[in-house]
């Protein structure tokens, strides 16, 4: 099946969803750098998402799509490349959270963490506040087992997951009650310490650390004197050297040239091996 009957395909089966052929990617990003998709595909709900990815699964399986789908949910630690992605991408806004019995909370993977932090803390429910000021999707967290600023795993409040072909749909979280009054303080506490020095206008952490070496953003401010060097428009934050902002018109060739030349000179110079913590989605 080529792309224009592809399209014209999930467009019968989806009358109602908001489907786009040759869709720029860039703004679904935290760095707005991206080429364009395919074929774009945004969901709204759960149900929503599952139906559509129920569709792509038996398309699949018989054999009519010639690449996975990739599914987009804040878009804060994948680097797209200027070409775009090829086949279906979905970008999941799935919003819906809901109470249940025993200090338990059934959400779903589109909604954004800070949305599920404050509506746990607004029904007297504690624990994620540690995981304030992270820009990810509740799916993004539970894939990529982020740590919060106590460096508790998200994995650790997680109950069960539900998931169709490996992609997340929803979660249940088992929190606690306790002093909410306490909980906001520190989540308010460390937004206003990371905002001070980690720019929204990155992917996040570039390089994962190592419990070997000193922290990544240290080594690249420290050892290699690198905070604030810039190719092109992609620029090592001056605020803090792990994380890579864009200064307006950067591309993914400037992001990812800038990646490799860290990686370079702290394997160069430090006998170090930094592995990027943002995942590379197209060609590079």
């Amino acid at each position: 099946m080529d792309l224009n009957q592809l399209y014209s395909d999930l467009k019968s089966n989806f009358p109602n969803s908001e489907i786009h052929q040759n869709h720029p990617l860039a703004p679904y990003t935290t760095v707005k750098i991206g080429g364009s998709a395919d074929i774009f595909i945004h969901t709204k709900s759960s149900e929503e998402f599952k139906n559509v990815l129920e569709k792509i699964s038996n398309l699949s399986s018989k054999g009519l799509l010639p690449y996975a789908p990739t599914i987009l949910g804040n878009g804060s630690n994948v680097l797209i490349s200027d070409s775009g992605l090829r086949g279906i991408v979905i970008k999941n806004d799935s919003n819906e959270m809901e109470i249940l019995p025993n200090n338990q909370i059934k959400v779903a993977s589109g909604v954004q963490l800070p949305q599920l932090i404050n509506f746990t803390l607004d029904n007297n429910l504690v624990g994620l506040e540690e995981f304030a000021y992270i820009p990810s999707t509740v799916g993004g967290a539970i894939a990529g087992n982020i740590h919060g600023d106590d460096k508790h795993l998200f994995s650790q409040f997680v109950i069960s997951v539900e998931k169709i072909n490996d992609f997340i749909i929803s979660a249940i979280i088992q929190l606690n009650s306790g002093d909410t009054l306490a909980a906001k303080q520190k989540f308010q506490n460390i937004i206003q310490k990371k905002s001070v020095i980690q720019s929204m206008n990155s992917l996040g952490s570039v390089f994962k650390n190592n419990p070997n070496w000193d922290p990544s953003g240290m080594i690249i401010d420290q050892k290699l004197n690198l905070k604030g060097y810039s190719i092109g428009n992609a620029q090592i934050s001056p605020l803090h050297a792990n994380f890579i902002i864009n200064n307006g018109h950067a591309t993914a060739a400037d992001y990812f040239k800038l990646i490799k030349f860290i990686q370079t000179q702290a394997q160069e110079k430090l006998g170090i091996t930094l592995e990027p913590e943002i995942k590379f989605l197209g060609e590079f």
